[in-house]
């Protein structure tokens, strides 16, 4: 059985991702800060989505190829 950082580095991206979406997305739209909400929004999917992509792209290698 393997033990690595893999699943901590998953967990990581959909937590800061969820986080950014949150927290920060929320924060600029109050304070009316266009760019900077914008930004956050496309970090925060973007760390979902990398962190998704890695827990499919893990599963797959685990399940079908190793």
């Amino acid at each position: 059985m393997f033990i690595g950082f893999l699943p901590y580095v998953i967990v990581i991206f959909i937590v800061t991702g969820l986080f950014i979406l949150l927290v920060d997305a929320k924060m600029y739209k109050k304070e009316k800060q266009k760019k900077e909400h914008k930004a956050s929004l496309i970090f925060g999917w973007l760390n979902i989505a990398l962190g998704l992509g890695l827990f499919l792209t893990n599963w797959v290698y685990n399940n079908f190829i190793w």
